[in-house]
């Protein structure tokens, strides 16, 4: 039996809470043995966790939280020792940058023999000023003297991460998220279960309303594109300013998050991503899934998943984005087309034996060194 303690920053409504369950419901427990410790749920971000029944023990450290403060930082790192030192784990695999910090050091202060770390993207780009990154990357280099192995999801951020002298070629693995079965949902249905209009096309926003996923672009969009109904499936801290931004856009409906992506998806005739940074993005997999095309920014690691043209649309600017989009408003030919070639080809890259197979053996050869 291997024991494997997971370390988050928190269990925030996105990719990395998703990726960390597939992991909690995947792996055989006749095999693994799985905890989880994280920050406290911020309750704008949502809890991806909450309702769910893991197999695994779940620990709340409040100070792990994004919000940094020097103090808070040491006790979480106390706590997070002392916590380690219970549970005698053979692996702690620490996800999302602040909890890969302390949970790294904390896993090494309590003499944790395999150290992973998952980047499910990075902060190089469009988080901070540049002297900031610049520490940023300082702090990583050194980390990774303290890390046993690195996974990194997607090739281009993998690529970014090697060029900043962050992970080696030999010590990193790149994964991909996993493709999970979701039901498809007839279109009407879904929309009247959402309360949205049955007919026209709906252009679709999934995901945290952060500034670095760029929901004033998609709001820019949606009044250059009047023809269709623009629809934000999210919550996060820019809520209020993006609701008061659509209060004067008739063709945008701002709804909250809902866990129940089938539903989301099937009510959606065109997904756009309008981010400035990425790793490799769930919603763009989980479009591809039920066969909806996709616009998206060239950011991270989109053209991981979307074939430009085939598959769906990656554009350069937001030019190219309101072009594109009100080409494929106006060709229901196009879009069933592109959506039907997406939900063939994510699979063979997506694959979720692959992705827990990844993970089993990783886990399995690192304790027998």
């Amino acid at each position: 039996m291997i024991r494997v303690v997971h370390v988050l920053t928190r269990t925030n409504i996105g990719g990395p809470s998703v990726m960390l369950v597939d992991l909690l419901e995947g792996l055989p427990a006749k095999r693994f043995e799985q905890a989880v410790v994280r920050g406290a749920p911020v309750p704008e971000e949502g809890d991806y966790l909450e309702g769910r029944m893991v197999n695994a023990e779940v620990v709340t450290i409040g100070g792990l939280r994004r919000s940094v403060g020097v103090i808070s930082e040491l006790r979480s790192l106390f706590v997070l020792v002392r916590t380690l030192r219970r549970i005698k784990p053979d692996v702690v695999h620490t996800h999302m940058a602040k909890a890969g910090v302390i949970g790294r050091l904390a896993a090494t202060l309590a003499g944790v023999p395999v150290r992973i770390h998952t980047f499910h993207g990075h902060l190089l780009h469009g988080y901070f000023p540049p002297a900031v990154t610049r520490l940023v990357v300082v702090v990583e280099q050194v980390l990774r003297r303290l890390t046993t192995h690195t996974l990194v999801v997607g090739a281009a951020t993998r690529r970014d991460l090697m060029d900043a002298r962050i992970v080696k070629s030999e010590t990193s693995t790149t994964i991909m998220p996993p493709v999970r079965s979701l039901p498809r949902i007839n279109p009407s249905d879904a929309r009247r279960r959402l309360g949205l209009p049955v007919d026209g096309v709906i252009v679709g926003f999934v995901g945290r309303l952060t500034s670095i996923k760029r929901p004033d672009r998609f709001l820019v969009l949606a009044a250059a594109v009047s023809e269709a109904t623009f629809v934000i499936f999210g919550d996060g801290p820019l809520r209020e300013k993006v609701l008061k931004d659509a209060a004067g856009l008739p063709n945008v409906r701002v709804l909250t998050w809902n866990s129940d992506i089938a539903l989301v998806f099937g009510a959606i005739d065109i997904g756009v991503l309008t981010s400035d940074n990425e790793g490799v993005p769930l919603s763009l997999i989980e479009a591809a899934t039920l066969g909806v095309p996709v616009v998206a920014t060239d950011v991270g690691g989109v053209r991981e998943i979307v074939d430009d043209g085939a598959t769906g649309f990656v554009v350069a600017n937001d030019t190219e984005l309101v072009a594109t989009t009100r080409r494929l408003v106006g060709d229901p030919q196009l879009r069933r087309s592109l959506g039907e070639r997406a939900a063939i080809l994510i699979n063979e890259r997506c694959s979720m034996d692959t992705y827990l197979d990844v993970h089993a053996k990783l886990y399995e050869r690192l304790t027998s060194t």
